[in-house]
């Protein structure tokens, strides 16, 4: 990397740095993600976190200038510096009994404070769960809690259409208690015995850009956040490449009413590996991995907005609920998702405890916008619960789909079209007479090196090997993170 004239290189250690150093060396590094979020980054500055250190919070980025961006990278060797928002409850000590079989986390006694340079995620005496919990992580992902949403002891007569129970009734079912600040759990003995790590995933973006642009991030893992991994709205010149984003989302967004009488319907979830949210124009999201994320791994989407100038390629996806989801109502203009491969939509911990189950490969739910130039080309999209695409307007005028591998089982759909009427193409043949898609696209099971370690690339002479618009192999080339070990866990 070279340095622009007068650019500064800032160095953060989580475990050996001190705030009050400058941190222009790894001698002089500074320690907290506080420092990072109020230091006044100029373009071209280069924040460097270290391999294998741990930071709790939301990073809030600066923004730089075209061709002169501010980055977040790494130095030292190790795994990817970890970028975290979750709070650890893996002691004994955390947890006490209220009822036979119902675990509580202790409570605060006093209220959240907000700490400069940071998303006020800590309470003062350090007990308090400040905000909504989406994921109950056990073991890194060994095990995970479904989330409930109402006090144990309440007596509700009449069981809404959008709960499976109103009450916890099955081992590691929880809840989250907003005025007390709590998480109750359901299990047989203390949860701190049984498991060695229990994070509890709140409902913060990891890192929260909204605003920003000529930014790169590089060489980060984000983990363990119920909001959105990178989230925010009006982003330009955003560049993510070489990060893991994983176990992502599942968080309250907002408790949806009826329109009349006011009354609540159902709690709405949500939650995205990456996001650009409205007004969205010349980024870059390449060489990532993504799993288990709540909604979608990777997603551009807005309301009355222009997302324009879009490049996703050489991911690769899997275990999430959609692997990458689209619509708009104003304006889109190239877009490309490109040699890109997604695994196993719908297979991850949310799938089960969705009110709507949607695995997908690609979700374009209602796409108003006057569209140009948005291509899916060259990938791999290998098996997925419901179906491998769900379309809920017609914009083929603008939509091209090429010389993608698809696979899937023969009772899931390759498409759900719903426009005007709900069809269910489970035929390939079916889907592409019917919609004239994928025209040169293939329908075959490919072959991974390595499934079980989560090595995605094709084997060399699988279908798909020479399918490509450039006569090599479709999916992702530039395979992310195969030479390091970012403690995945194995397929199950």
């Amino acid at each position: 990397m070279i340095l622009s004239v007068g650019a500064i290189e800032y160095y953060v250690d989580s475990i050996a740095g001190n705030d009050a150093a400058e941190g222009t060396s790894p001698q002089t590094a500074w320690r907290s993600l506080a420092n990072v979020n109020t230091a006044e980054l100029r373009p071209g500055d280069v924040v460097r976190f270290k391999r294998g250190g741990l930071w709790r919070g939301s990073l809030l980025p600066r923004s730089g200038e075209p061709g002169n961006p501010v980055t977040y990278t790494s130095y030292g060797t190790g795994v990817k510096p970890i970028l975290q928002q979750s709070v650890e409850r893996s002691r004994p000590e955390d947890w006490f009994e209220m009822e036979p079989g119902l675990w509580s986390t202790r409570v605060s006694t006093s209220k959240p404070q907000k700490a400069k340079g940071t998303s006020g995620a800590e309470a003062d005496d350090g007990t308090a769960i400040p905000a909504d919990v989406g994921i109950f992580i056990c073991d890194h992902g060994a095990r995970w809690g479904v989330k409930k949403w109402r006090n144990p002891n309440w007596e509700v007569p009449k069981i809404p259409k959008w709960e499976t129970s109103v009450r916890m009734e099955n081992e590691l079912d929880y809840w989250y208690d907003p005025d007390k600040r709590r998480v109750v759990v359901k299990f047989p003995r203390n949860p701190g015995e049984a498991f060695k790590s229990i994070e509890l995933a709140l409902t913060q973006h990891i890192v929260n850009e909204g605003n920003r642009h000529d930014v790169v991030y590089d060489g980060l893992w984000v983990r363990y956040g119920a909001a959105h991994g990178f989230g925010g709205g009006s982003t330009r010149n955003i560049t993510i490449r070489n990060c893991d984003i994983c176990w992502i989302g599942g968080g309250l967004q907002f408790w949806r009413r009826h329109e009349k009488t006011g009354k609540i319907l159902y709690p709405v979830r949500y939650g995205n590996g990456i996001e650009f949210w409205g007004n969205c124009s010349g980024n870059l999201v390449e060489r990532n991995r993504l799993w288990e994320i709540y909604d979608a791994a990777l997603t551009n989407q807005g309301r009355y907005d222009d997302e324009t100038d879009v490049t996703w390629r050489d991911n690769v996806i899997w275990n999430s609920e959609y692997s990458y989801e689209y619509w708009n109502r104003q304006l889109t203009r190239n877009i490309r998702f490109e040699h890109n491969t997604c695994v196993d939509a719908g297979f991850g911990w949310a799938h089960t405890q969705r009110p709507e189950r949607n695995g997908a490969h690609l979700m374009y739910y209602s796409n108003r916008a006057a569209t140009t130039n948005f291509v899916v080309r060259n990938n791999i999209f290998c098996r997925a619960t419901e179906w491998t695409c769900r379309n809920s307007l017609d914009w083929r005028y603008g939509l091209l789909h090429s010389r993608n591998l698809v696979w899937n089982d023969a009772n899931v759909p390759t498409m759900r079209w719903k426009d005007g009427k709900d069809l269910r193409l489970y035929q390939w043949a079916d889907y592409v007479k019917e919609l004239q898609m994928d025209l040169d696209s293939v329908f075959a099971e490919p072959q991974f090196a390595d499934p079980a370690k989560r090595d995605y690339r094709l084997k060399p002479g699988s279908v798909g090997w020479t399918l490509a618009s450039d006569g090599g192999p479709v999916g992702a080339r530039n395979m992310p993170g195969l030479d390091e070990d970012q403690s995945l866990p194995p397929k199950k």
